[in-house]
């Protein structure tokens, strides 16, 4: 008798890579709906934690994949000019319509493209001292793990110099209510003096456009911080990986603060299912070395089409 899959699942992979919160199979898929191992198609409300974003077997993404996959000249964007990789960074750049010179980095999941920022900082600037938001989720390996602040991730030492703040919720205060309280759209006193000690030592601030991809800050409170952090010299860096590409309604979800941040991440949805990510940051920084965040499958044409299929729909 052949056995089922969850039976397989079990033996073969590992448990530090499994989240698993009900015992759902996956043979196939069209749209919002999954099928089941027996032929049970099911409503998806997750999309994959956000990586499908056009929904499962989108026929642009199909298309865009076969395309390239059939008449791959490269798999590595670092040993030669890939024409999909190149499209792609001139579709990201074009979103980013003001006059400051930016490129674009490009990885496989939204984990190494936040290691790649944290590690590209350090190297870049002498300023010692990382802000991001309690219960922020950055990603899965080393770097981009201390400088998250996720409960499942406490096993992880954090960034020398991490300064972790509280991250305002509305229906379920956590952290009392001078964060939230008093005139909209400025940073309560805790975290406006948080955010200020050692000013002259903070690089960055990692900024959340919807708390742990479901929390909607106060109006306001994104567009104060940013002042605060303009006003101490501190770039702003903002992880757009679970909620950017459409996924609110605009191309950008911290578009409705109207930020202007310095470095944006990208991940998850930009590949429609496949993986890929980007980081779109000043000229300047991303040209600090060559080789400095090589990577040798990134940028390659398959999961470049698949991310330009994306935009384009």
């Amino acid at each position: 008798m052949t056995e089922d899959l969850m039976t397989r699942d079990g033996r073969a992979i590992a448990d530090i890579e499994r989240l698993r919160f009900f015992p759902a199979t996956a043979v196939g898929g069209a749209g919002s709906y999954v099928v089941e191992e027996g032929g049970r198609r099911v409503l998806d409300f997750s999309a994959s934690w956000g990586a499908a974003s056009l929904g499962y077997s989108h026929p642009a993404v199909a298309e865009a994949v076969s395309k390239a996959a059939s008449d791959m000249g490269a798999v590595s964007l670092a040993s030669c000019a890939v024409g999909h990789a190149v499209a792609l960074a001139e579709d990201l750049l074009a979103h980013f319509p003001d006059d400051r010179e930016r490129r674009v980095w490009f990885g496989h999941a939204g984990s190494d493209a936040n290691d790649a920022v944290v590690r590209l900082l350090e190297a870049a600037s002498p300023r010692r001292g990382i802000l991001s938001f309690v219960g922020a989720y950055h990603g899965g390996s080393a770097a981009s793990m201390s400088v998250s602040g996720h409960s499942s991730q406490t096993h992880a030492p954090a960034r020398p110099g991490l300064t972790r703040l509280p991250y305002p919720d509305p229906y379920r205060p956590q952290f009392g209510p001078d964060l939230v309280a008093g005139a909209p759209g400025r940073p309560r006193p805790a975290l406006r003096e948080r955010a200020s000690a050692g000013r002259d030592r903070r690089r960055l601030h990692r900024a959340d456009p919807i708390g742990r991809a479901r929390i909607v800050p106060p109006a306001g409170f994104l567009k104060g911080l940013e002042e605060r952090c303009r006003a101490h010299g501190i770039l702003i860096v903002v992880d757009e990986v679970k909620v950017g590409v459409g996924r609110t309604g605009l191309y950008h979800a911290f578009e409705a603060e109207g930020l202007s941040p310095d470095i944006v991440v990208y991940g998850k949805g930009l590949g429609g299912g496949l993986p890929i990510s980007a980081v779109v940051g000043p000229a300047e920084l991303m040209n600090l070395q060559p080789a400095f965040a090589i990577m040798t499958a990134a940028g390659n044409p398959v999961c470049a089409a698949a991310g330009r299929a994306v935009l384009r729909t």
